[in-house]
Formats: structure tokens, C-alpha cells, sequence
């Protein structure tokens, strides 16, 4: 009996729920898009879940903490002699909803849509479409491997060892100033760096496209290092994306500069932190989304975030977090000591974050042991690298997340350490960010968040905003990519002040993309273009960006958005 209604309830009440949900939400959309509303109505019918999806969403809910507590509810209400069987489906549509758990069911699915679009298609896509790309990116794969194999041959070191009992107990007790080893890494290298990943970028080419289909390139063409032919989004199309930040707009980067009127900025700050818990209560995943639009207040930004991306740390994280660490301490790995190095030689010597560096090292061993990230690869045109067992056949993915990381890996971690003290909500929110966003700036893909997609972007938007600037480059073969390639593959942390990263991560999380990075790139550029335009080679440019810690985000994106962003070589408004 209760399997009966309960299978009803769960099929009716979330997903017709989310089908109304997602119909309200594409019937607002085409209505502000000004479409007739008989395309609208004919658009918004066009909603339908695939069984499979549906399927998939309810197994994968039926594991999560919210499903179990909900379920001893609905046991125990079903069990309670007082309601009738007559009353029991509708006293369960009122426990479902009254509880908060219809709200929080509907944040799960809402957070496997969010990172795989394709549930809502009946034909799955494939890992990378196009074979060139692929073929690109396992050759880039062989090559990474390659120098991880030359690393273990030349230092003599194996990729996994277990540590002997005593030096597990002796690292345990370590964990919390693991900074304060004295390890020797000088001898170790990153396996590669985003300067290497610029030269793969660069030598990714068509098979299809020659210089012959192009008879009338534009002055980008010639200083342009991306050659592959991906449909990336014009200015008009980024500034419609995101028109939340284009004109005159009420958002929390503007109004809290330290030279706004003082009063108006508390004022501003008040109401938004106001509105901010209000969406925390209504704990809606999307509306936090849109909230974020116009800001985040800092003292949210952690509630916030952890909204949007689902997570809410429950017994289950705990214990996960408790048994990755039990693998650190069990086995040392070759990528253990990559880690310690990437965080020697970027977190350690940053004013900003070498007061983490035990934090870091605790959350980037934990992540290097999480076989469950092995599932991103699903998504990723990558493929996690593979190591022969010794003495066997046996193939298992090393490391056991299957991401080798690169020079300045641990800058992905470095800025969240500012928002959550706890390593297991810390560990969880960065798991989240990286399988969402910060794996496609790494990865060869034709996806438009892809690092490929992003790097063609920046260059046709610098051409297309500041032509004159892009026509000097050209003249004087200057290729401003080589620059903007660090900021773009690490989401500018590390160039910026810690404060302004995690404004353009919310703009990230608000909009669900990475692209508002490559529209902070041209904006910068921009912002400097009347020093740039008086280099007269790739070092001075170079030196000239070399220091960007004093750019204001939200203002130079505001800037580039609106009207009035060939205007604003001031300066005053957006750097300190």
C-alpha cells in the first residue's frame, strides 16, 4: 500500500512539479524575449522529461540522506493509528510540503539538471563530438602520462606505496600542519603548466578549415592563436546573457565601493543581506541563483553558495570525508608530493593565502583519493589516466580521481578558504566548482565553457570591442593570449585580490558559466589600452599586465557590458 502511493506521489508531485516549474520558467523567458504567445505556448509544450532521465533521478535521489529521512516520516505516518486510509495519500502530500522536503527534493533534481543538461534529451550527447578535438586531447593525455612515468624513472619513486603503520599514525598526527614538514621537492616539477596548455591550444587545427575558406580575415586573424572553427557568442549576445550587469544597475560590486556615499552603501548592503535571507529560507537552488545576479553579500556568500550547488553536509559527507583521509594516511603517492609542490610554489608564497597552507594540503590529498569524481568523466571530453598494477594486469585510474594537477591547481581551492572554515563543507564546495566548471578549463572540448571555446572567445571579443587595440597587436605581433591564458584556466585567482575573485565566482554561480571570465579578460585589456597601445612588444605588454591585483570586478564588467565601456580609460572607478 505504501509503495503504491508513495511511488505516486513521487512521480506526480516532483516531477510534474518541476515540469509546471520549468514551464513557468521558459513561459517567462520568451515572454520577456517578446515572442507571440502562440510560439510561447508552442515552445513551452515541448517540455517533456525522457523516462530514462526521470528514472535515472529518481535511483540516484533514492540514495540521498533527504530520501531516507523523508521516507521514516512517511513510515511513521503511515503507522500512525489516528489517519485513516482514506486521509493518508492527502496527509502525505501535506507532510511532503509543509516539511520543507517537497522544496528540497526539487533542489536535487534542480542540481542534475544544472550539471547535465543533456537528462532533458532523449539521445544523449557524446563525450566530444568533434574527433579532432578527441584525437587532441588524448594526445595530450599520452603526453601528460608520459612525464608523470619520465618523473617516477628519474627520482626512483613508485606511484602508490602503503605507508607501514607507525608512519600512518605518524602522519595522522601531523595532518593539521602539514605545512611544517620539511620535505625536499626540489627535485620535483608540475607536470605541466597553463603557458604549456597555451602551445596544445595552439596546435589544435581542423582537419576541414584552411586559410583558402577565409579570403577576407579580419585584422584578429593574424594575431589570433586559436585556429579551430567553434561558434563562440558576439558582444551583443554576451551583453543579452548577461543584461542584469549591462546599463544602469543596482548591484552590490557598485555600491559598496569604498568611495560610494557611506550611507547609501550600508543602506544597499542592509537590503541586500535583507532579500539574501529571505532566499535562504525559501531555500530555492534557482532563486538563489538569480539572487546572486546583483551581488552577494559576503556574510551570505557561504549559505548561498552552498544552495546553489546542493550541498548540504549530512552524515554521509562526514563519513566520506573521514575514509578519503584514512587513504591518505594509508598510501603515499607520487601526486602527494605534486600537490605539496604546486602549494610551495603558489598559496605559500601568497600574502593572501599562506596562512591556509595546511588547509590546502589537507583538501587537495583528500581530493586526489575521491574515486567518485571518477563520474565526471562522463561529461568531460577527458579520460582519467590509468596505472598498471605491479606484478599484475591489472589497470586501475591513477590518481585515484583520476586529475593530475597542474602549476597552480591549488588556486581553484585557495579563495573558498575564505568562506568555509569547515575542511569537509570546504572539501565538498570545491568538489562541486571543479566538476561544474573548473575541469572544462583544462580539458580539450568543443563545449562552449570549454578552455578552447573560451580562448577563441577572448580573442574575437578583443578584436570586436577594442579593434584598435587588436589592429596594434597585430601590427606589432603581440598576441595578448599568452597573457590572459593564466587568468582564464584559473579563474583568475591568484591575479586578483581575494575579495574581487569571489565576486566574479558569483557572477560564475548566478549565471552558471565561465564565460563572464573572458568578458573580465577584454575588459582589463581594455582598461589598459592606453598604456598598451605605447608597447611595442610582447614583454612590455607583459609587464604591463604582470600586476592586476588592483582591478575592481564587478565594475569593469559593468563597464564592459554597458554603453558607456569605451569610456572608462579613467581608471579610478576600476583599479585601486
Amino acid at each position: 500500500m505504501i509503495a503504491i502511493i508513495y511511488m505516486y506521489l513521487w512521480s506526480h508531485l516532483i516531477f510534474d512539479d518541476l515540469d509546471s516549474f520549468y514551464r513557468n520558467l521558459t513561459q517567462y523567458y520568451f515572454e520577456k524575449k517578446n515572442y507571440s504567445s502562440r510560439k510561447v505556448n508552442k515552445m513551452v509544450s515541448t517540455v517533456v522529461w525522457p523516462q530514462s532521465s526521470v528514472n535515472f533521478m529518481s535511483a540516484e535521489i533514492e540514495k540521498t540522506e533527504v530520501y531516507r529521512k523523508l521516507l521514516i516520516n512517511l513510515q511513521d505516518l503511515v503507522m500512525d493509528p489516528s489517519v485513516s486510509c482514506d486521509a493518508l495519500e492527502d496527509q502525505m502530500r501535506k507532510l511532503i510540503s509543509e516539511s520543507g522536503y517537497k522544496q528540497k527534493l526539487r533542489n536535487l533534481v534542480y542540481q542534475f539538471i544544472a550539471k547535465d543538461p543533456n537528462l532533458k534529451n532523449e539521445i544523449q550527447q557524446r563525450k566530444e563530438p568533434l574527433e579532432y578535438i578527441q584525437k587532441a586531447q588524448i594526445n595530450w593525455e599520452h603526453r601528460i602520462t608520459k612525464s608523470l612515468n619520465n618523473m617516477s624513472n628519474e627520482l626512483g619513486l613508485v606511484f602508490s606505496r602503503k605507508r607501514p603503520v607507525s608512519e600512518q599514525i605518524e602522519f595522522e598526527a601531523k595532518w593539521s600542519e602539514l605545512g611544517s614538514e620539511d620535505m625536499d621537492l626540489s627535485r620535483f616539477r608540475p607536470v605541466y603548466s597553463p603557458k604549456d596548455f597555451l602551445e596544445v591550444l595552439i596546435n589544435v587545427k581542423s582537419p576541414n578549415i584552411g586559410l583558402v575558406m577565409n579570403p577576407d580575415p579580419g585584422p584578429s586573424t593574424y594575431w589570433s592563436l586559436i585556429k579551430v572553427p567553434l561558434k563562440v557568442k558576439s558582444f551583443h549576445q554576451m551583453r543579452l546573457q548577461f543584461e542584469e550587469m549591462a546599463g544602469y544597475i543596482d548591484h552590490l560590486g557598485l555600491n559598496i565601493l569604498p568611495f560610494s556615499n557611506s550611507d547609501s552603501s550600508k543602506k544597499c548592503l542592509k537590503e541586500r543581506v535583507s532579500l539574501g535571507k529571505h532566499v535562504l529560507e525559501a531555500n530555492q537552488a534557482s532563486l538563489a541563483r538569480e539572487f546572486c545576479k546583483k551581488g552577494c553579500p559576503a556574510t551570505l556568500r557561504a549559505d548561498l553558495w552552498s544552495l546553489i550547488l546542493g550541498v548540504d553536509i549530512c552524515g554521509a559527507h562526514k563519513l566520506n570525508f573521514k575514509h578519503l583521509k584514512s587513504c591518505v594516511f594509508q598510501h603515499d603517492l607520487l601526486i602527494d608530493k605534486l600537490i605539496f609542490k604546486d602549494i610551495h610554489l603558489t598559496a605559500s608564497n601568497d600574502d593572501q593565502y599562506f596562512v591556509f597552507e595546511d588547509l590546502l594540503y589537507q583538501i587537495l590529498l583528500v581530493f586526489s583519493r575521491d574515486t567518485s569524481m571518477t563520474s565526471h568523466f562522463d561529461l568531460s571530453s577527458a579520460n582519467p589516466p590509468k596505472a598498471v598494477v605491479r606484478g599484475t594486469h591489472t589497470t586501475v585510474t591513477y590518481p585515484p580521481n583520476g586529475v593530475i594537477p597542474f602549476h597552480g591547481f591549488s588556486m581553484y581551492v585557495a579563495p573558498l578558504c575564505y568562506i568555509y572554515e569547515d575542511p569537509i563543507t570546504l572539501y565538498h564546495i570545491f568538489r562541486e566548482l571543479y566538476v561544474r566548471y573548473f575541469f572544462r578549463l583544462h580539458n580539450l572540448s568543443s563545449h562552449p565553457q570549454g578552455i578552447l571555446s573560451l580562448a577563441l572567445s577572448f580573442e574575437t571579443l578583443l578584436d570586436e570591442v577594442e579593434p584598435q587595440l587588436a589592429y596594434y597587436f597585430s601590427a606589432h605581433d603581440i598576441y595578448p593570449l599568452k597573457i590572459a591564458i593564466k587568468w582564464i584556466i584559473k579563474a583568475f585567482s591568484g591575479c586578483l585580490a581575494t575579495d574581487q575573485i569571489l565576486q566574479l565566482w558569483d557572477c560564475i554561480l548566478a549565471y552558471d558559466t565561465t564565460e563572464i571570465i573572458v568578458i573580465l579578460a577584454v575588459g582589463i585589456m581594455s582598461l589598459r589600452k592606453p598604456i598598451l597601445l605605447q608597447a611595442e612588444n610582447q614583454a612590455t605588454v607583459e609587464n604591463i599586465l604582470a600586476d592586476i591585483s588592483g582591478v575592481k570586478v564587478i565594475p569593469v564588467l559593468h563597464g564592459m557590458l554597458s554603453n558607456a565601456h569605451h569610456h572608462h580609460h579613467g581608471g579610478s572607478t576600476f583599479s585601486r
